[in-house]
């Protein structure tokens, strides 16, 4: 059954000092009969405590060891851990590194792995009032599984900055074989807006598949000159001959005008693939200044997978140039996977989603969701059809935040998987 708090004083003062050699830790298991065993060793010459969890033999192996903090007001914190384990093929659903305290909770949710070593470090923003909160380190769903704790820090930090983005996306007005310099005029008005990334809808050159242009054809020198000349990162989405093959692709320029890199419809519908189009074969993405950007191209859309991946790879923003698409699924597809999702529409509107769901611009939330929002602010050109928001990607938000992100959805966090089994991530 569950212990009570330990006498020992909190740890007040979350200077750089390992956790593991200060107070003493309680161990907590709520079901007896599936308790794992902890215990407290010394490792190294200089006889360093450290903290083993290990297996009883039931895959149902549940509890944690807890250790009081107190959380300043308004403060961020940074969480590192070294550890190693054995037996594991997936560590971080086997091991959980929490902070909760009265409406709140914060955490860390990827490790790095070196044979049996993994390391890990999170920096997250505390609670908005002071509180005394319990560092939690979790073994769970390993029956001969082992771990040992050779270091946990939790330190206050330098504050978590804002990253405020604005996103310049089209609006489904699209004319029929508009011509380029119907797409130079909009990246000029949202280059005059000062936005940090302009979204063109999928094959926005109004070129087909038998006509696709070479590499660095028309269509990604325009994406390339008005990326240079407003600072701006720029996409869009094109047909692409490469000798005797055609893609659908979406290159990413930077503020120079320097192509970051191509991403190739991994999904072509059914009607490109009848036109000769051919399907990439990798979901990629890149690192820009603000962030890390993934892509998807309309039909990729419907596939939960596709998205999922790009978010366990890293990816804060999906840009999704389309034809059309279904717009509904947005708020699943941002909150299921922590992400922002940008979309640009040939026939259809366009949009920005945060990662808790939310649609910029939308003037009522669900009655489901407990959130915050993470967008800053809207505007609509309705001359131009474009649509511009700016998001805070330092707030990552999931639909019932409840305080913070280990008690909300999953995103791609494998800590939030609660099943005996991982999920397949990859």
């Amino acid at each position: 059954m569950a212990t009570k708090s330990s006498t020992s004083d909190p740890l007040s003062s979350l200077s750089r000092v390992d956790c593991l050699q200060s107070g003493a830790w309680e161990f907590v298991t709520p079901n007896p009969a599936l308790a794992p065993i902890f215990r407290a060793v010394t490792i190294g010459a200089n006889t360093r405590r450290a903290l083993v969890a290990e297996g009883n033999g039931r895959r149902e192996c549940y509890g944690y060891a807890w250790l009081p903090v107190e959380l300043k007001a308004g403060k961020s914190y940074k969480l590192s851990v070294k550890l190693t384990a054995e037996g594991m093929d997936f560590i971080e659903h086997h091991v959980v590194h929490a902070v909760h305290g009265p409406s709140y909770s914060g955490g860390l949710f990827s490790l790095r792995t070196n044979g049996k070593t993994a390391v890990g470090e999170e920096r997250f923003h505390g609670p908005p009032e002071a509180m005394e909160a319990q560092l939690r380190l979790y073994f769970r769903y390993s029956a001969r599984g082992r771990v040992t704790w050779e270091e946990v820090f939790l330190e206050e930090c330098e504050p978590i900055a804002p990253r405020p983005v604005t996103f310049a996306c089209t609006q489904g007005q699209m004319l029929p074989g508009a011509t380029l310099a119907f797409w130079e005029e909009r990246l000029d008005r949202a280059g005059r807006r000062k936005s940090d990334l302009v979204l063109l809808p999928e094959a926005f050159d109004g070129i087909g598949p038998a006509s696709a242009n070479p590499p660095e054809g028309p269509a990604c020198a325009l994406l390339s000159a008005k990326a240079r000349q407003w600072q701006m990162y720029t996409c869009g989405s094109f047909y692409e001959a490469r000798g005797d093959l055609i893609y659908n692709v979406a290159p990413l320029f930077d503020r120079s005008g320097r192509l970051v890199g191509v991403y190739e419809k991994f999904m072509p519908y059914q009607q490109e693939l009848d036109q000769g189009v051919s399907p990439g074969r990798e979901l990629r993405v890149f690192d820009v200044d603000f962030g890390r950007v993934g892509i998807l191209t309309c039909y990729d859309s419907w596939f939960p997978e596709t998205a999922r991946r790009l978010a366990h790879i890293g990816a804060e923003v999906i840009l999704l140039p389309n034809a059309g698409y279904f717009e509904e699924l947005m708020p699943a597809r941002a909150a299921d996977n922590g992400v922002c999702i940008v979309a640009s529409s040939q026939v259809h509107s366009a949009g920005v989603w945060g990662s808790s769901g939310v649609r910029a611009g939308e003037l009522t939330a669900g009655n489901s969701r407990e959130s915050p929002s993470a967008v800053l602010s809207v505007e609509i050109d309705s001359s131009s059809g474009l649509f511009l928001a700016t998001v805070d990607l330092s707030k990552k938000y999931s639909p019932h935040w409840k305080g913070g992100p280990m008690m909300s959805a999953p995103a791609a966090r494998a800590a939030r998987v609660t099943s005996v089994r991982p999920l397949c991530l990859g």
